[in-house]
């Protein structure tokens, strides 16, 4: 008798937290659609707002992590970008699914203006993995029950300088040059756009970071890393008014600073 108790208790809330997972993609469904309407008010103000995007981008450490240092010159060229999520129009879709659209300005003669759209997807066959020889089982039954991020491979313009590097141009694959040349050009920023998910230490390495931290992050925040940025640019202002307003330090014989009117006095030493 006890025992039924328990498979019956058991049971019952199994279908509890089903109930629970349910109310949860509601709600969030709910967030999305509200926040959607909310987002595209937002993105007509910032389209007044010259380098938006560039201050954003530049103020958060995390991003810098995910592109070369060679990439930052095209990074700057990002005048917009913009996440939307699937569930907003297909009310079947994950809530975890979206698209990301960047748009680039030109820089003549090198890199051509673009409008660039990835799409991301939970996917949970695991079958679909190219690669498996990193896998282990573990991985593959987290994969199974929660999901894993995946998308199709998108076309992108990339800019002329990265010839050498651009992976599609590279036809040396076997001396160590081109292996070289073919590798740095899979970590550049513009190789994200080709990643699938499936292929994991044979393409951009950490896609799905990348796409999650602009989604989850990048996106929704932008406006307080932008604000950040300000406040960090007034204090820097500020800073050097102060050292602007002090006066004429001049050595002692002791080598103690003294001020024009020959008082020692300590140095001011500003906060980095």
């Amino acid at each position: 008798m006890e025992e039924d108790k328990v498979s019956k208790s058991l049971e019952a809330l199994a279908r509890v937290e089903d109930e629970v997972e349910k109310a949860e993609r509601e709600t969030e469904f709910l967030r999305l659609k509200k926040l959607s309407a909310v987002y595209l008010n937002r993105k007509e103000a910032i389209a007044g707002i010259p380098g938006f995007w560039k201050v954003v981008l530049s103020q958060h450490s995390d991003f810098a992590n995910y592109v070369r240092a060679a990439d930052l010159k095209y990074i700057d060229c990002i005048s917009a970008i913009e996440v939307t999520w699937l569930c907003v129009e297909d009310e079947k879709a994950d809530h975890r699914d979206f698209t990301v659209t960047i748009n680039f300005d030109a820089i003549d003669g090198d890199f051509e203006s673009q409008t660039v759209s990835k799409t991301f997807r939970i996917e949970h066959d695991v079958s679909k993995f190219i690669y498996r020889s990193k896998r282990t089982e573990e991985d593959d039954l987290r994969d199974e029950e929660l999901g894993f991020l995946t998308s199709t491979p998108t076309e992108i313009k990339w800019p002329k300088s990265f010839d050498g590097i651009n992976p599609s141009l590279v036809t040396d694959k076997t001396t160590s040059e081109g292996k070289r040349n073919y590798r740095t050009g899979m970590k550049s920023f513009f190789s994200w756009f080709k990643w699938t998910g499936l292929k994991p230490g044979k393409e951009f390495p950490n896609g799905d970071g990348l796409a999650s931290l602009i989604s989850e992050d990048l996106y929704p925040n932008c406006t307080k890393y932008y604000t950040e940025a300000q406040i960090d640019l007034e204090e820097e202002n500020v800073d050097e008014d102060d050292e602007s307003d002090e006066p004429l330090q001049l050595e002692s014989s002791d080598g103690e600073p003294e001020d024009c009117d020959g008082k020692q006095k300590s140095v001011k030493r500003r906060k980095v």
